[in-house]
């Protein structure tokens, strides 16, 4: 029977977690499950998506999509800050406020109260010293709040204008200890679970407004920092002998000659960009340990949660915005100029205690699922959602409809859903800027070569498996100013690069079925069903603004 309440919503999201690969050893998989309670807790009663996919990376791109529920073709936040530019980059592109609604709006609309707490990221928030690009911070080095800039940010309400409220800042980005997530999950943890209890005594009182809350960590983000000598509790685990032996990924030392150029020119770059990150045990060890120290807040806040009054009425939603590479396929770190399973593949669950069955769901979902499927099931069917865009677009600039399907039917009935293709796409360009010197060396390096914009389906809909089809091209909507149009031919000559893989019969993506010597094991019939999906995908879910305010043929004159 299903719950007489609207559900309330608690969306538990990490940062750079990828879904555990199949080539994860076994002492690695012991140690993880053992040292994540919060997640199994979560996992135990919910429904775990085992092909759950981002939409797009890194950061600020995958964030505003699942915020959004629309692609970074339309909501502008193409690029993530960090390397080559600041957020106050001539390059660097926010999302406006006054452009697309987003969760907050949609959830606000139907009469819920919206909190946010943690990493945000859509947009620049920060309260900013005077005459500085500095940001106020809430943190000292050693995690200890700081009381009245606290305040400051409270009475602010920065993100009331993206429908939320009660976010704290400042983001917790950049290269200073007292913002690493090491030291900001604490508190954000220690938000959400005040947050929780206070709508705990409301709800006790009388008051069965829902809400929807956010719980936003930042690691293992702090993977970016390897060997930076400020994380004392891993040193220490290390030389206990306390953490896991975690094998290399069998791609490690894979010449990806065979694979896009802008990979292998990434690779022998990245030192440059940021800080050297050698594929050593100790480096992999330190990605486990921070998702165990990430496991800690999530399991705080869920235990709060089970302790509340509502907990059977509150649908858990526990994912992460992106993965991470880890040295995988010749070298790879972060989550740039690949789609890869290690990058794109992604931890999901959802639990809805009064009205879901906890079980499996094999079939392919992604990000842009999230804000349809969570309407879905508090009461907006498609009709509603539909009359909602409407509704929206007489205020917003870009409002349209949700490009995500609503998965609640499929969940009730505990319905694997039909075959389906996925679209990802990338835009982030994140070396390239007005600083592009590298933050370790201090030294001028170039940008990683084109083609190096991709975009990949990942279908269920044809014969012989699950397939992963990615074309990587010079985006001419940056090549030639962000107002052109992407279907524009490229002035460079560029040409386009692909890849192919067949997830069931090469889940390590080792052949790339679209190179020279391997194109002869794609079957024909495959590669054109492979390229007119591409094309489908393309047209119905790569939506530009309807406002660029210029004429695209004139961008090429």
């Amino acid at each position: 029977m299903a719950s007489p309440k609207r559900p309330n919503i608690l969306v538990i999201m990490t940062d750079e977690e990828r879904f555990p690969p199949p080539y994860e050893n076994a002492d690695a998989k012991a140690w993880r499950l053992a040292h994540c309670p919060g997640r199994e807790a979560i996992a135990k009663n919910s429904i775990r998506f085992q092909n759950h996919y981002t939409g797009a990376t890194a950061c600020s791109p995958a964030r505003a999509t699942i915020f959004t529920g629309q692609y970074p073709s339309l909501h502008g936040v193409s690029q993530t800050p960090g390397m080559g530019k600041s957020s106050f980059d001539p390059a660097m592109f926010w999302l406006d406020a006054d452009t697309l609604p987003t969760m907050g709006h949609w959830f606000a609309a139907l009469g819920y109260q919206t909190y946010y707490r943690g990493k945000w990221h859509l947009s620049d928030e920060d309260l900013l010293v005077p005459g500085t690009r500095t940001a106020l911070l809430t943190t000292e080095t050693d995690g200890s709040p700081i009381p009245d800039k606290i305040g400051n940010y409270k009475v602010a309400n920065r993100l009331q204008p993206y429908g939320w409220h009660g976010w704290i800042g400042p983001e917790p980005h950049g290269s200073l200890q007292a913002n690493d997530g090491t030291n900001r999950d604490p508190g954000f943890a220690e938000q959400v679970c005040r947050t929780l209890e206070e709508l705990d005594a409301k709800a006790r009182a009388g008051d069965d407004q829902p809400f929807v809350l956010v719980s936003s960590f930042v690691n293992p983000h702090d993977i970016v920092f390897f060997d930076v000598q400020w994380f004392e509790h891993f040193q220490e685990q290390v030389k206990a002998g306390h953490l896991p032996q975690i094998d290399p990924a069998p791609t490690a030392d894979e010449d990806l000659a065979s694979k896009p150029s802008c990979q292998a020119d990434y690779a022998s770059q990245y030192p440059l960009f940021y800080l050297p990150q050698p594929d050593i045990a100790r480096y992999r060890q330190f990605y486990y340990w921070l998702i165990a120290e990430v496991d800690r807040h999530i399991h705080k806040v869920y235990q709060t949660l089970q302790q509340c009054s509502f907990f059977e009425d509150t649908i858990v939603v526990f994912t992460s915005d992106h993965g991470e590479m880890l040295g995988a396929h010749g070298g790879l770190h972060q989550k740039w100029y690949n789609a890869y399973e290690e990058t794109v593949h992604v931890p999901f669950y959802l639990s809805y205690p009064a009205e879901l069955k906890p079980g499996e769901h094999k079939g392919l979902t992604s990000h842009l699922d999230l804000l349809p499927t969570l309407l879905g099931l508090a009461g907006a069917d498609s009709s509603k959602q539909q009359a909602m865009a409407e509704h929206f677009s007489r205020r917003y600039t870009e409002a349209a409809p949700l490009v995500g399907e609503d998965l609640a039917s499929w969940l009730r009935d505990n319905n694997d859903g039909t075959p389906r293709t996925l679209y990802f796409m990338s835009d982030d360009t994140v070396e390239t800027g007005a600083d592009m010197r590298g933050a370790h060396s201090d030294k001028p390096y170039k940008p990683v070569t084109q083609p190096k914009h991709l975009e990949t389906i990942i279908t269920s809909a044809l014969e012989g498996g699950r397939w992963k089809f990615s074309r990587y091209f010079d985006n001419p909507r940056f090549s030639q100013g962000p107002g052109n149009a992407d279907s524009l031919p490229v002035p460079t000559g560029v040409k386009a690069q692909f890849e192919c893989y067949n997830l069931d019969a090469d889940p390590l993506e080792q052949t790339n079925l679209m190179a020279p010597g391997n194109r002869q094991q794609l079957p024909e019939p495959i590669f054109e069903a492979l390229c007119q999906l591409l094309a489908e995908q393309r047209a119905s879910k790569r939506r530009l603004p309807r406002n660029l305010n210029q004429d695209p043929e004139a961008l090429l004159a």
